[in-house]
């Protein structure tokens, strides 16, 4: 008996690190605050990208896929929405953060300057901002998958 506890406590101790370090990694699919949208994170060379995933309205009134209406460039107003990469150039710069991204908002056409963070509780803290991170905007997705 004391030989299986003894066991169990070894394997709990080499679990958890495990744990820890499988949570640290933004890679998988995030869900905004708002619900709307879904983010696959995945690497892309020695950066991270983020794909929209899925949103909740993905077509028009037609029935038609949406599209980057907004984008500030009329060359890149057709494309649909769906399986763009709005979250690129994210480099590694601590054990659960990344900096130096952009991140692109379909809302307003803007590209935003993007770092991002995992919280002790698993979500991903999101910060856009213009010229300096104080003057932005933080979101926190939570993982899906």
């Amino acid at each position: 008996m004391l030989r299986i506890a003894g066991l169990l406590l070894f394997a709990l101790l080499f679990a958890a690190p495990l744990a820890i370090a499988q949570s640290a990694t933004p890679v998988g699919v995030w869900q905004d605050d708002s619900g709307r949208i879904q983010v696959q994170i995945a690497p892309c060379g020695e950066f991270l990208c983020g794909t929209l995933l899925w949103f909740r309205w993905p077509n028009d009134d037609q029935g038609l896929p949406v599209v980057d209406l907004k984008n500030r460039d009329p060359g890149l107003r057709g494309r649909p929405l769906l399986g763009l990469v709005i979250l690129y150039g994210l480099r590694r710069t601590g054990e659960r953060t990344w900096e130096d991204g952009k991140i692109y908002n379909p809302e307003d056409g803007a590209n935003y300057h993007a770092n991002m963070s995992i919280n002790d509780d698993g979500s991903l803290r999101v910060r856009a901002y213009g010229l300096l991170p104080i003057f932005g905007r933080t979101r926190v997705w939570r993982r899906i998958r």
